[in-house]
């Protein structure tokens, strides 16, 4: 539950390795390997329900980035830097061969937008991601992070910035 001095965001995250471990587990079920097997099957299981969030303590005056397997939390906390403004930007994800993860992009460029909420801080960091999804959920998230922790909200997604 999200108290006064706590801002806390969750979204479920799908990751490859779990049908990847459904195939390997139903390779070695077939070949007569029935532990690793099942071993292979439980890691699957637990990687299906798979989420990702950040927890903002206020009070503690620190952040924590994290991933949950069921109840157990991986990921450790961090001193959060003061906080000047929080801001949603465009991100357009690229074809390009070039680049570290070459994805195919819809030939409308609409569906190869993303949007994404930053807290910017003062200090060497400059910014902590918070999430990112489509336009609508992510400035909603904007504005009740930027209410949460009482600062201004930058619409950074079209050329006309402006502050919500």
């Amino acid at each position: 539950m999200e108290t006064s001095t706590n801002y806390k965001y969750e979204k479920y995250s799908f990751k490859i390795v779990t049908p990847l471990m459904a195939l390997i587990s139903f390779a070695f079920l077939v070949n007569g390997v029935y532990i690793v097997g099942s071993i292979c099957f439980v890691v699957g299981v637990l990687m299906a329900f798979s989420y990702q969030g950040v927890i903002i303590d206020m009070a503690g005056e620190r952040y924590m980035k994290y991933d949950r397997f069921l109840s157990f939390k991986i990921g450790g906390w961090k001193a959060l830097p003061t906080p000047s403004y929080v801001t949603v930007v465009r991100i357009n994800l690229s074809s390009s061969r070039t680049g570290p993860t070459p994805i195919v992009v819809p030939q409308d460029k609409k569906g190869a937008r993303a949007f994404k909420v930053n807290l910017v801080v003062e200090g060497k960091t400059r910014f902590i991601s918070i999430c990112r999804g489509s336009r609508e959920k992510m400035t909603q998230e904007a504005i009740r992070l930027g209410e949460h922790m009482q600062i201004r909200v930058l619409d950074y997604t079209t050329h006309e910035k402006k502050w919500l």
